[in-house]
């Protein structure tokens, strides 16, 4: 069976021959529960195989038409390609044929076909009527549906319906290849138990792909679980993609809170907002008009949840008028940019617009704070190339990967695909984590970076330097910034137009200027505890043994240990710098001689008392060059990097 990869929807008011029209193309009533057939009307969505020809399958959806269902048509039509659009000839245009048109529209369904049905009811003179009404609707619609094939059929004579199938092939054979970018996502319209199998859940592949075995994610409730099998229309395969309609048995145990509306996807990309930025459109055939402020119902992908809508611009936006929104929910939902969403008033009986998820996770803004943003919103409307650069600009210390791939769902080689076209993006890591950035606003923060250790050493020519962290602090506009601006300190070091001396920042073969009597008692702070060896006073005494006054030491201490000079092992032992040196050749020797140590052999060999010997060692284990093995005090190289 080789798969179209394209989903056909069906859309169209009540009794106009949907499920009639599936079964005489597909040979399947998708019509399963006992109370469709009782009624003789679909309640439910139903799922069937669509023979294309040449032993290729699309699959279909079929929704019911009626209003009071139309929660189920928008979980059926959220992930679809194409639309077969169902108008009966004897009935024409009625209520649900706009209100569907118009959700293909706002979720951008890129084609349809028009099966124009029970066209044996009817005499020639009402099909040619029909035919001219539906081409009038279909001229004021979006551009890909507005060139949709209108081809009068009978699933009772099955005159037509061959050339529905041969249409919606043609449809099919021009599928998204960009709806396989990304991570995968599937939004569930069906879930149930299979005995002996467990947790199966159905629904249209929007994005990506998946395999036998993956570990997945449900959200809401962010359930780790994996894909035990996939079965596409009934067959077992080990991959499902983009343009679908997949089942996966997933290791859950029971069905407990899984449901329509949930979204199974790659661990990578399984985040939740209850806030989102977008574009909204008040549709032309709305009845009403979207005003700010007001709750509606927001269908998104499978689900529907009740939410309140806040305009950039005017207090409301009439039918065929649209502006950049914050839309507010109270349950988490999982979002991305670019997604479609359908809004409808809040007693569900009319569609009133819908929009394009600009920005996922937003925070909270009223109408100043979108405005401000108005180049950010006119970017991301143009695409993910425009809106990658909009964001990386919008954080000039660098932005996370692992942000640009929840914001956009996109996979690590499409990034650097994007970052490739845009000369001006660098790409680096930081504590573990990548992160890209402009690199014109990383020359600027260097910029930054130098000048104020200039400006420091101007006000301070008696200081080693500037602390690193003051530095970083004073260069990050805000708290979130800082951590990325201590990569930037580090980065002007690398490239030499600052340099690290401990904890301390300065100018390039800047020294700090002491002034006479400072300097003096600088040189015999240092001079006192090279001598001293591992026997130095005690820190808070040092000025009793030098017979100087106590915060002038005090504040020079404070100096030698931050330019490395002297080494604080505990609140009141330092060691010079020579001394510690010397101690660590002795204990690396020594291990490495005899296999480990304990810590009456390296007393012996430093020829200090056991408690020296022992703070000398912990400071060792804390820094990463020694581990202690057992209760003896024993140590052996650890392995670890030696800071």
């Amino acid at each position: 069976m080789k798969l179209a990869s394209a989903v056909i929807g069906t859309a169209g008011h009540i009794d106009h021959g949907k499920t009639s029209l599936v079964k005489a193309l597909t040979g399947t009533d998708t019509d399963s529960l006992a109370e469709e057939k009782r009624r003789g009307i679909t309640i439910d969505l139903g799922f069937a195989r669509l023979p294309l020809g040449e032993g290729e399958y699309a699959g279909i959806v079929d929704v019911p038409g009626h209003l009071r269902f139309i929660r189920n048509m928008l979980a059926g039509v959220s992930s679809v390609d194409f639309a077969l659009l169902v108008i009966a000839a004897d009935d024409s245009i009625m209520p649900q044929t706009i209100e569907h048109l118009a959700i293909l529209e706002l979720l951008n369904t890129r084609g349809a076909v028009v099966a124009l049905t029970k066209a044996d009811l009817v005499d020639d003179e009402t099909l040619e009527l029909a035919w001219m009404e539906i081409e009038e609707l279909l001229s004021s619609s979006s551009p890909a549906l507005a060139g949709a094939k209108i081809i009068p059929c009978s699933s009772v004579t099955g005159t037509g319906v061959e050339e529905v199938r041969e249409a919606l092939a043609n449809l099919a054979k021009t599928k998204r290849a960009e709806k396989k970018r990304g991570f995968f996502k599937m939004p569930l319209d069906r879930v149930f138990n299979v005995k002996g199998h467990g947790l199966v859940v159905t629904g249209s592949v929007a994005c990506g792909t998946v395999k036998t075995g993956d570990k997945v994610i449900l959200l809401p409730g962010n359930i780790e679980t994996r894909v035990r099998r996939i079965q596409n229309h009934g067959e077992t395969c080990g991959l499902a993609e983009a343009g679908t309609r997949t089942a996966l048995n997933l290791s859950v145990s029971g069905r407990g809170d899984v449901a329509r509306g949930m979204m199974v996807l790659h661990p990578a990309i399984a985040t939740e907002s209850k806030v989102f930025t977008a574009e909204v459109v008040c549709h032309q055939s709305s009845p009403f008009v979207i005003s700010h402020g007001q709750s509606y119902l927001l269908n998104i992908h499978t689900t529907e949840t009740i939410c309140r809508v806040f305009l950039a611009t005017e207090k409301s936006i009439k039918p065929g008028e649209r502006c950049v929104a914050q839309i507010r929910f109270k349950n988490p939902l999982c979002i991305h940019h670019a997604d479609k969403f359908i809004l409808r008033s809040s007693s569900a009986k009319n569609t009133l617009g819908g929009g394009t998820v600009l920005e996922p996770s937003s925070r909270m803004m009223g109408r100043r704070g979108l405005k401000t943003n108005v180049k950010k919103w006119e970017a991301l409307k143009k695409g993910t190339d425009h809106g990658l650069l909009a964001i990386i600009t919008e954080h000039p210390f660098g932005v996370s990967l692992k942000h640009i791939t929840t914001f956009f769902n996109l996979l690590p080689k499409e990034i650097d695909e994007l970052i490739k076209t845009q000369g001006d993006v660098k790409k680096f890591e930081w504590g573990g984590t990548a992160y890209i950035c402009l690199k014109s606003e990383g020359e600027k923060i260097v910029k930054d970076i130098v000048t104020a250790v200039a400006e420091h050493h101007n006000k301070n020519p008696d200081s080693p330097g500037i602390e690193e962290s003051s530095l970083a602090k004073i260069c990050a506009p805000n708290l979130d910034c800082e951590e990325l601006a201590r990569y930037w300190v580090s980065h002007a070091s690398t490239i030499g137009v600052i340099e690290l001396d401990g904890a301390y920042a300065r100018l390039p073969g800047r020294n700090a200027v002491f002034a006479g009597k400072d300097e003096a008692i600088r040189k015999k702070i240092l001079d006192l505890f090279k001598n001293a060896l591992f026997a130095p006073p005690k820190t808070d005494k040092t000025h009793i043994t030098l017979g100087l006054e106590r915060e002038k030491v005090a504040r020079a201490i404070r100096d030698l240990i931050k330019t490395g000079e002297l080494v604080s092992l505990t609140p009141d032992y330092l060691l010079h710098k020579d001394t510690l040196e010397s101690a660590k050749e002795a204990l690396i020797n020594g291990i490495k001689t005899q296999g480990a140590i304990d810590t009456a052999s390296y007393r012996n060999i430093l020829g200090t008392g056991r408690k020296t010997a022992i703070e000398i060692l912990e400071y060792f284990d804390a820094i990463g060059l020694t581990e202690r093995i057992d209760n003896k005090g024993q140590r052996v190289l650890s392995g670890r990097p030696d800071e």
